[in-house]
């Protein structure tokens, strides 16, 4: 392809996050010149830093690995899922296209992928499968260093995939990966898709936030940056993430909701402003991709406060989570999209939101066997982990009821006895026992806490990006509250209002969803282009 005058483009594409890449990927395959603003000064968004998972029904990944599965068994899984709520042809569409995107991918990139052997995050519904989850096999760039140099990736992740994560590695091979810049799991998703990206011409500039858009005769011609000007001959993508940095947007359509991003500072909504200036309409903007989450003091990305998710601490035998009543409140192996949606239970009695704050409880055992928020079984307990030699005292440091707290842990040391939570049912499902201790018996996910000292950990509504967003067609085209388009504007991410609602399908249930969106939006224009 012919490298084009920076400025003009036949796509333009804001952010570069799973979303954005993907939709440069597809239409630069179809011979389009794409040009790739990104706000920040490194280049993957949140998917850079995410797992990496991708939840795509029925693929031929999944397939050669011996899983079974079948479009059908999709669609009655996600029409549960989303209580009804969600346009049935949009899930179909999903569904279809999904396993395309993903042979797409493998063709268009030198990414390779596994299938994750875990079940669907709710493996007792009808439609629910295994093996839905696929991730990138670890994946070494090979692009010019000064590209290579603003790739985004997380600190906190080690380059090992999630099966080798839970499994162990061998640390002389985790140190050679670093060594050769192997990448994995979101950072490796990212990096495989600039890859292929910058083979087929596309120009990523960033530090290049867009200020406007623009238009001609009501149709979206380009965008406006603190660069200078792009224009845009087919379309204007919109993949700028969500808005769960912006205080003013969380403030008007997560009112009350405590918002503990775990995402990169950048995304505050740009697109979405923009869009909804144009007349653009919004959907499930209340919702957001929830989870528990913690912070540890000083700790910062970007230059704003680090959020950490918190999953399998509250999975494995021997811990459990209150609130200020000393009480369990949810199924704390539940996936971390429903346990979050918990925290924001509001009880009209005491006119309150009574699971904030929350706490995880362990005792000295578990702190000795597992990884707990970071902190390693050799390491002493930090100075933000609180510390007390019984339950009765730990309780009054974190200004919560004692009686509450004795009684919740003799009710569940009692459970951990018989194997059975008759409370929350915690392990009773393959989804809760994949973050188990299979070692454990007779149940991975319970123990008595015993022996102190008895340690917590503040546990915080997190969330990993918002859900709502721009109301969009199957084909990402941006949509007016009259249902008419608006030309040449498309979006797709966390940008775009989430067609699974409130809902969590599996590991990778944000971005197979999102990745298919832009491979469709990538696709339509490039297939508009040549016509």
């Amino acid at each position: 392809m012919k490298s084009m005058p920076t400025g003009e483009y036949d796509v333009v594409v804001l952010g570069s996050g799973g979303a954005g890449l993907m939709t440069a990927l597809a239409a630069a395959s179809r011979g389009l010149s794409v040009g790739v603003f990104e706000k920040t000064s490194l280049i993957g968004g949140t998917t850079a830093i995410s797992g990496g998972g991708i939840w795509i029904p029925n693929n031929h990944v999944m397939h050669a690995s011996g899983f079974e599965d079948q479009e059908t068994d999709g669609e009655i899984y996600l029409a549960r899922l989303t209580l009804g709520e969600t346009d049935p042809n949009l899930l179909r569409d999903f569904l279809k296209a999904g396993p395309e995107m993903l042979r797409f991918l493998e063709r268009q990139s030198d990414l390779r992928f596994f299938s994750v052997d875990r079940p669907d995050y709710h493996p007792g519904w009808p439609g629910a499968r295994a093996g839905r989850s696929v991730e990138p096999l670890p994946f070494e760039p090979e692009m010019e260093r000064t590209l290579f140099q603003k790739l985004r990736y997380s600190h906190l992740r080690q380059p090992v995939t999630s099966t080798e994560g839970r499994e162990g590695l061998a640390p002389e091979i985790i140190a050679e990966r670093r060594q050769r810049n192997v990448r994995t799991q979101g950072a490796g998703l990212a990096a495989g898709l600039v890859q292929a990206c910058a083979r087929l011409g596309v120009q990523f500039h960033v530090d290049a936030a867009a200020t406007a858009l623009s238009f001609e005769g009501g149709c979206c011609i380009g965008v406006e940056t603190i660069a200078g000007s792009a224009s845009a001959r087919a379309g204007v993508v919109l993949s700028t993430g969500g808005f769960e940095w912006n205080s003013a947007l969380v403030s008007a359509y997560l009112s009350g909701f405590s918002s503990a991003p775990t995402t990169p500072p950048g995304n505050e909504g740009d697109g979405l402003r923009f869009a909804l200036e144009a007349g653009a309409a919004a959907a499930n903007m209340t919702e957001a991709w929830w989870t528990a989450a913690y912070r540890i003091p000083e700790d910062v990305l970007d230059g704003k406060p680090l959020t950490r998710n918190m999953v399998r601490e509250l999975a494995l035998p021997g811990s459990i989570m209150v609130n200020r009543k000393g009480e369990r409140f949810v199924n704390e192996a539940s996936s971390y999209n429903d346990l979050g949606m918990a925290f924001n239970a509001f009880d009209p009695g005491s006119f309150s939101y009574p699971n904030r704050p929350a706490w995880l409880i362990f005792d000295n055992a578990f702190k000795t066997r597992y990884a707990v928020a970071s902190i390693s079984p050799e390491e002493p307990a930090p100075d933000w982990m609180v510390t007390a030699g019984s339950i009765a005292e730990l309780a009054h440091k974190l200004c919560i009821s004692a009686e509450g707290l004795s009684a919740t842990v003799g009710r569940f040391n009692a459970y951990a006895l018989e194997g059975h939570d008759l409370d929350f049912r915690r392990g009773d499902d393959a989804h809760g026992l994949y973050y188990g201790d299979s070692r454990h018996l007779p149940n991975a996910c319970l123990a008595a806490i015993g022996v102190g000292p008895f340690y917590a950990v503040e546990i915080l509504p997190g969330n990993n990006g918002t859900k709502g967003g721009l109301k969009t067609t199957s084909l990402g085209e941006v949509v007016r509250h009259d249902g008419s388009l608006i030309g040449g504007l498309f979006a797709c991410g966390n940008v775009a209002a989430s067609i699974f609602g409130k809902g969590y399908p599996g590991h990778g249930g944000s971005l197979g969803p999102i990745l298919t969106a832009a491979y469709k939006v990538g696709t339509e224009i490039g297939a508009n282009r040549l016509r």
